[in-house]
């Protein structure tokens, strides 16, 4: 494939992200890349496909994020996320990341001042629920 021709969605990074996050597939080995790869990390090609992510993973690493001058909301923390899915992204958490980092995040998405749309991550609560505590008593 030509570098010039289209591709039909969802399989083109430029497909509307509505149900979720894209992420890169090589052409060549079927690896699965962040959403920014131009090459892959594993064979060198450069054919790469887009393909849904889960959208769920776990903090690697992460860092408060400093305030944005002129900004509304400021989420949490910058952050790289491994997917599930294999690859890791640079991202931003929302809300307080715990302490240990160990808790599941989901991919979310909140819209930009020009209409797009930007994903950040936010921390999945794997507390008990009443309903679960109230049958183990």
């Amino acid at each position: 494939m030509h570098q010039d021709q289209q591709v039909s969605p969802p399989s083109t990074p430029a497909a509307p992200a509505s149900d979720g996050l894209f992420i890169k597939r090589c052409a060549s080995c079927a690896t699965l890349l962040a959403p920014l790869t131009e090459t892959c990390t594993s064979c060198r090609g450069t054919e790469l496909g887009a393909v849904l992510s889960s959208g769920a993973g776990a903090i690697v690493s992460w860092q408060p994020a400093a305030p944005a001058p002129h900004s509304g909301q400021t989420p949490g923390a910058v952050a790289i996320v491994k997917l599930d899915d294999g690859p890791r992204i640079y991202t931003w958490i929302e809300g307080e990341v715990p302490t240990p980092p160990d808790l599941p995040v989901r991919v979310r998405f909140r819209p930009t001042r020009d209409g797009e749309r930007s994903p950040l991550f936010v921390v999945i609560s794997t507390a008990p629920t009443a309903a679960t505590t109230a049958g183990a008593a």
